[in-house]
């Protein structure tokens, strides 16, 4: 074991410092190098995470962390680095039901969570794409959730941070007293924003607090059927403006199949999945305005497939071993957007697509999941080709990142290196991602 591995083990124990090869590869979709020396280290404290920064500056070693199962290509690439896994951080620190807010660590789980959640009667908007299964990594990187047609609005606040220095930054009411209730509004030194889709540049994200919603009295879960996209994409659209739904979701076919595990010969080339809470006789009534919408685009009602299917839709859809592509985008630039895939070259058949839509149908969120043994090259250029075409990726990473970051004003990128380099001098912190380049 090497010196560096004896200092991290004063600080985790021996257990918690992995420097096997085999087992580090576990964390890649990529092979590591042969001279890979990278060690994966298991916190369980901020305390731990803060000793780790800190002997991290001194011997000058880059520290990396993920918001999605895998780290990315290019830190497997590395000789040397220390990788952080958070499943020991996994406490539940507080839960909030009168404010509907939760405090977790970094390595509590959805399934953990939600089981503690319903002794109280609230529940989460939980992801339609998850990329791990941590609700604190999901909610900072500005996750889509199932219930964006109402609830688009980023679900996380005060956030506990231990910066590139190894001192400890508390955001929002915390920075006054962490004793203080949670609210949603984030109130008093609200430097949150910085940490949302960051990617750790400038802080280690180690507890947050996470929004809750009630469990209502009634829940509907509707399934249409259509032949075109186009009929399925208005009726996502035009149901969250009349305000009937709190969540409207479009899938292909195989997409569906493999969120919801109905295996239907029969099913529409596109379907339309409709969430409606509430109270009773409410529900009711929306539940009618929405067939009678479906019916007027000649929707096929298929709402009987998922009959005994509705507590699904109260845990993430994950997309976690898939590769995938997901971007911002108007209702009527849609099938445009499709078009560039559809001319991509790459299976179309094997190729799922949601479309999820956001505040009450204002825009819409297009997820494409490609199998994962896809060249990244090819999803690269079509990345590229969609970002040119006007996509909007909020969290791009790699040669896309690096596309988009060529393109944009020089100023705005020269504010983030300025940002990054003021509290990370000795770029310990996730070095390499393409805007701080």
């Amino acid at each position: 074991m090497s010196t560096t591995d004896d200092r991290l083990s004063s600080i985790v124990g021996y257990e918690a410092v992995i420097s096997d090869n085999d087992h580090i590869s576990g964390h890649f979709r990529v092979p590591l190098t042969d001279e890979s020396e990278l060690r994966v280290v298991l916190p369980e404290t901020a305390d731990e995470v803060q000793k780790i920064v800190k002997l991290a500056i001194d011997e000058k070693m880059p520290v990396f962390t993920t918001y999605d199962t895998y780290f990315p290509a290019s830190v497997a690439s590395l000789k040397t680095g220390i990788l952080l896994d958070f499943k020991r951080m996994n406490k539940i620190e507080r839960i909030d039901p009168k404010n509907l807010m939760v405090h977790v660590q970094r390595g509590v789980t959805f399934e953990q969570l939600i089981t503690e959640l319903k002794r109280y009667d609230i529940n989460l908007a939980v992801p339609a794409v998850a990329t791990s299964k941590s609700p604190a990594e999901q909610y900072v990187s500005r996750c889509i959730t199932m219930r964006a047609a109402r609830y688009h609005e980023i679900a996380a606040s005060n956030m506990k941070v231990v910066l590139p220095d190894g001192n400890i930054h508390l955001s929002g009411s915390h920075a006054l007293s962490e004793e203080v209730a949670d609210h949603k509004a984030d109130g008093a030194a609200n430097l949150s924003q910085w940490y949302w889709g960051a990617d750790d540049i400038y802080g280690i994200i180690t507890r947050a607090s996470i929004w809750t919603f009630p469990v209502f009295e009634k829940q509907k879960i509707l399934a249409f059927g259509f032949d075109k996209f186009e009929d399925a994409s208005a009726l996502i659209r035009n149901l969250p403006r009349r305000e009937v739904c709190t969540m409207a979701i479009v899938l292909n076919t195989m997409a569906f199949k493999e969120k919801t595990g109905v295996e239907d010969s029969g099913l529409n080339p596109w379907i339309a999945i409709i969430g409606i809470e509430g109270m009773d006789k409410l529900v009711d009534l929306r539940e009618k305005i929405a067939i009678d919408m479906a019916e007027e685009k000649g929707a096929n009602n298929l709402t009987h497939l998922l009959d005994d299917k509705t507590d699904m839709f109260e845990v993430p859809w994950y997309s976690m071993e898939s590769s995938r592509l997901g971007f911002y985008s108007l209702f009527n630039r849609v099938s445009e957007f499709d078009s560039i895939v559809e001319k991509s070259g790459l299976p179309l058949e094997d190729i799922g697509m949601l479309a999820v839509s956001i505040s009450n149908g204002s825009g819409v969120w297009l997820e494409y999941e490609f199998p994962k043994d896809t060249e990244s090259s090819k999803i690269d250029e079509l990345g590229i080709s969609l970002a040119s075409a006007g996509a909007f990726f909020d969290r791009p990473h790699g040669k896309l990142a690096e596309s988009i970051y060529s393109k944009m004003d020089g100023s705005y990128i020269r504010h983030i290196k300025r940002i990054k380099t003021m509290l990370d001098p000795h770029n310990i912190l996730n070095p390499g991602i393409p805007v701080t380049l």
